[in-house]
């Protein structure tokens, strides 16, 4: 039975490509239950600086390539994505990168693609320090208006001149 892998001319096109490297799995799992979640994060955060670089950039550049991906989505059909990606944002320090959502569903939709977000953003400024936090504003309530004299005294509250001209017309606004 014939083997069944890959040809010698395509694993050398894979092993001359810029692939990241996978977890190396230590052969003692005590050893890895002693690292604390510190170490792990400093040691992805060295891998990640290697393989993208560490590159300043601005945050200019940084929203021309976010609205870059935000037009890549737009483009897929995927509007949903597109939505998410319009909201507020701004640079907490020099490459964290912070997003204002008003509803917990658009940060479910941002985790389904967050991470192709960021390996985006870091291939495209060159810098693997670049991450993206998240960060819930209270929208105030709004006063819904059913009724027309709901309608009438909102009006009336901004000018009181429609008060008087109610009653110099004799208007009933509930009519």
């Amino acid at each position: 039975m014939p083997s069944q892998g890959i040809s010698s001319a395509s694993s050398k096109r894979l092993s001359s490509s810029k692939l990241k490297s996978t977890i190396k799995v230590p052969k003692d799992i005590n050893a890895l239950a002693n690292k604390s979640d510190e170490e792990v994060q400093k040691q992805d955060n060295a891998e990640d600086q290697e393989y993208f670089g560490n590159e300043p950039f601005t945050y200019e550049e940084l929203k021309k390539h976010w609205q870059d991906f935000a037009n890549q989505k737009e483009a897929e059909g995927k509007n949903f994505e597109h939505m998410v990606l319009q909201q507020e944002t701004y640079l907490k320090d020099a490459t964290t990168l912070v997003i204002k959502f008003t509803n917990p569903v658009k940060i479910d939709i941002l985790d389904k693609f967050r991470a192709d977000l960021i390996t985006y953003l870091k291939t495209k400024l060159n810098n693997g320090k670049i991450s993206l936090e998240i960060e819930m504003i209270e929208e105030e309530a709004k006063r819904k208006m059913y009724t027309n004299s709901d309608k009438f005294n909102y009006l009336a509250e901004k000018n009181p001149i429609v008060k008087q001209l109610r009653d110099r017309l004799g208007l009933d606004p509930d009519f």
